[in-house]
């Protein structure tokens, strides 16, 4: 499991990364480990989601036909 239970979590995480690659204060090496990571936590929070829209979706449809049933 990803050391980021949250989409909040990632997220922070994520911004706190694009900041230090704005700044330029770290090494080549350096940037390319922070680059690396953020590649994986923009997946985990695409994922995260993702997985948020479908479980909108399928309450809406269940309301719905609970609706329509009325």
């Amino acid at each position: 499991m990803s050391d980021y239970e949250t989409y909040s979590e990632a997220k922070k995480r994520l911004e706190e990364i694009a900041r230090a690659l704005e700044e330029n204060d770290v090494t080549l090496e350096r940037s390319m480990e922070l680059y690396e990571e953020g590649a994986k936590l923009l997946s985990l929070c695409y994922e995260k989601l993702n997985s948020a829209k479908l479980r909108f979706s399928k309450i809406n449809e269940e309301r719905q036909v609970a609706t329509d049933g009325e």
